[in-house]
């Protein structure tokens, strides 16, 4: 997704000479084109993430659209005070796009994990949140980006991300799209967590269970009325992410189904136990830890189902 965020961007700037991108010393081999060709559209401002994201909230302020691309863990964490002052108390439209959501960059440890991001930004008024599953929602994301007149944060991984998206996608802010239909139970997967869903799926309908997914590439704001319609319709809910099971994705669902008494559906979130990592390991490893590899999630969700 960062080629498709370089590309979608490049073709977008050439239009609006009010586009500039932001980095904070991160994204080597990936920007230097972009930097060619547009010179002083282009600011490096080092470590020192602070002043990275005010810098961004003065040239919105000025009359340009900043994309300010860094890593998750340092942009959010260092920078959760300029974030919440500087760009969304005086909505200014700084486009925040942070790479190395969730495990992406598992070795590293939890200095660099990010799994509390999602819930920090959701958190902060006037800031639209989207975790976009694939290149195809990437580019539309980055679309809609540029034509948006308040604060964003894109979330995505870091390695390359598969094409989960088969056909062209009508890509909406707060409108989850469809990409299997089924008739017993209904999933919800956010961002990285989209392709690792299709994979249950599979697992499910070899099982006998026919499961809908949708991609929730919007966490705020968040897609109700078709949560709504779910919980009407079938029999189960579930709900899986790479973020902390405290205030993603799965929170604000089940607060959702709670507030507006539907009882009756079943309901099951899948996201990262609320601790540090105990252990160093890669994405992969540390995500089956968490019980959020394909056939894990597959497991759980059979026996929800069945209960």
């Amino acid at each position: 997704m960062r080629k498709t965020f370089v590309d979608t961007l490049t073709k977008l700037a050439r239009q609006d000479n009010k586009i500039m991108l932001v980095i904070g010393d991160t994204g080597f081999s990936v920007f230097e084109s972009f930097e060619r060709e547009f010179g002083e559209r282009f600011v490096n401002v080092g470590i020192a993430e602070q002043n990275f994201i005010s810098f961004s909230a003065g040239l919105a302020a000025m009359g340009y659209k900043p994309f300010a691309y860094n890593v998750v863990s340092f942009m959010t964490m260092r920078s959760m005070e300029q974030i919440f002052l500087d760009v969304c108390y005086q909505e200014n439209p700084v486009v925040m796009v942070g790479v190395g959501g969730g495990f992406a960059y598992g070795p590293a440890g939890p200095t660099h994990h990010s799994l509390s991001d999602v819930a920090m930004m959701c958190a902060i008024p006037n800031l639209q949140v989207i975790c976009p599953c694939d290149p195809a929602e990437m580019e539309e994301a980055v679309i809609c980006a540029s034509q948006t007149k308040v604060p964003m944060y894109i979330r995505i991984g870091r390695s390359i991300d598969p094409v989960v998206h088969k056909r062209k996608i009508d890509f909406k802010i707060g409108k989850a799209v469809e990409i299997r239909s089924g008739k017993d139970i209904a999933i919800f997967a956010a961002g990285t967590m989209v392709k690792d869903a299709l994979s249950v799926c599979d697992l499910l309908e070899a099982e006998g269970i026919s499961a809908s997914l949708y991609s929730m590439h919007t966490i705020k704001p968040l897609d109700y009325d078709t949560i709504s319609e779910c919980a009407d319709k079938y029999n189960a809910l579930f709900t899986i992410e790479e973020h902390s099971v405290v205030g993603g994705l799965g929170s604000k669902a089940a607060a959702y189904l709670k507030e507006s008494m539907n009882s009756s559906v079943k309901f099951k979130a899948f996201a990262v136990r609320d601790e540090f990592a105990p252990v160093t390991g890669n994405r992969e490893y540390l995500l089956k830890l968490n019980g959020l590899d394909p056939q894990s999630i597959t497991d759980s969700i059979k026996e929800v189902v069945n209960c």
